[in-house]
């Protein structure tokens, strides 16, 4: 019989590493594309936004091995990884805000 509690972790943990390969990809591909453009607008732009992606990436990644060890039992460690996740999603988020936006006016103040 199959232990339906650990087939769930095991899904949801191969999902999370699904999303954070994904991602390291999409950064990867976002900064081939930069290097492509030079050094103009869009490839300053297309930098800090990689970069925000890998932050999240790494957030995921977190994630996935945090749920691997709340179900081992071990009270500490998740903790430590909780913390270190939110730093990694939020500084991610912000970098791609950020990012986002600064490109995004200086394209609009090409336009003026």
């Amino acid at each position: 019989m199959i232990d339906q509690a650990r087939l769930i972790n095991i899904l949801v943990q191969g999902g999370s590493f699904v999303a954070a390969f994904a991602a390291i990809a999409a950064g990867a591909i976002m900064a081939n594309v930069r290097s492509k453009f030079g050094t103009g607008i869009l490839a300053a732009g297309f930098k800090s936004i990689s970069t925000g992606v890998f932050f999240i990436a790494g957030g995921i990644i977190v994630d996935a091995m945090q749920t691997y060890l709340q179900s081992a039992g071990n009270l500490l460690i998740p903790v430590v990884l909780l913390v270190l996740k939110e730093l990694l999603f939020v500084i991610g988020t912000y970098i791609i805000v950020i990012g986002s936006k600064k490109t995004g006016d200086s394209l609009e103040s090409l336009t003026k």
